[in-house]
């Protein structure tokens, strides 16, 4: 059984000072006049998209709406392909280049590499690797840090465990964990909960906007459960055809009208006892 998120996220996670970038800037990503392009074929094309500080933030839309591309151009996973990148992206007033070269940007994708032959317990240790020196190693603090954290996602059993012999979900709970370990302010997902059953959806979800809630923390996700996003996020960014169609609350961007559009299928949203379910 899960422990308590509430527990976890005020006691186990220590933000790192230094790896801290101004809390006090209500401006947490600009981005101005964003293109990416692969040849002639437009993959995102954005004028402008200002997202605040100290929120949960879910990026949703259909296959090949620009989601993971969005994520990736913040990122500067472009760079060395094929793709074209024009415009500017500043995160809290500066530059993306200098915030991800400092480590302040914590990220999980959709396919994390796992074929080190590390342990379960070395591959969480390899989230402090940006806060530290060069001739440093994991005290143990910091191992004690990676104990609760894999307690809290139900790994600890597994921690001396190969991660080549982890399951699918068992995996994505290391990477996530890892990220965490790197205690930082922001925090990108890419489809986090691919891999995982319900419960740990739910736990996960229940965690991240634990974080931001008392912790305040920035963290952009990418979710292809509307219900999800519905019920866990502060906002939406609904996305298409590598544009920006709506940005706002839940309530004021999941319309069933506007996702039916969007998703070119009949969305309707159900009220149960819980909450919307959008089916």
């Amino acid at each position: 059984m899960f422990h308590s998120f509430f527990t976890s996220t005020s006691k186990h996670l220590q933000i790192n000072d230094e790896n801290y970038l101004d809390k006090s800037n209500h401006t947490l990503l600009s981005m101005q006049d964003i293109r990416v392009s692969h040849g002639k074929k437009v993959l995102l094309n954005i004028d402008e998209l200002v997202l605040d500080s100290h929120k949960l933030i879910a990026f949703i839309g259909p296959n090949g709406a620009g989601k993971s591309t969005l994520l990736h151009t913040i990122l500067d996973q472009h760079s060395g392909t094929t793709l074209k990148t024009e415009g500017q992206i500043t995160i809290q007033g500066q530059p993306i280049n200098d915030v991800m070269n400092h480590g302040h940007i914590a990220w999980v994708g959709q396919h994390e590499r796992f074929e080190l032959p590390l342990t379960v317990l070395d591959y969480a240790l390899l989230g402090v690797s940006p806060n530290l020196a060069w001739y440093q190693r994991p005290n143990e603090n910091h191992v004690k840090q990676a104990h609760n954290l894999l307690q809290e996602f139900e790994l600890l059993k597994l921690v001396n465990a190969r991660i080549q012999t982890l399951s699918g979900g068992e995996k994505q709970r290391l990477a996530i964990v890892r990220a965490l370990m790197q205690a930082t302010r922001i925090m990108m997902f890419d489809e986090p909960t691919n891999h995982l059953d319900i419960r740990h959806q739910r736990f996960l979800l229940k965690y991240l906007h634990n974080l931001v809630q008392h912790q305040g923390e920035s963290i952009l996700i990418v979710l292809h459960d509307l219900t999800h996003a519905y019920r866990y996020t502060d906002e939406v960014v609904l996305l298409n055809k590598g544009q920006i169609v709506a940005q706002g609350t839940p309530d004021k961007v999941m319309t069933s009208q506007q996702l039916s559009d969007v998703y070119s299928t009949d969305i309707k949203a159900h009220q149960t006892e819980d909450g919307l379910v959008f089916v």
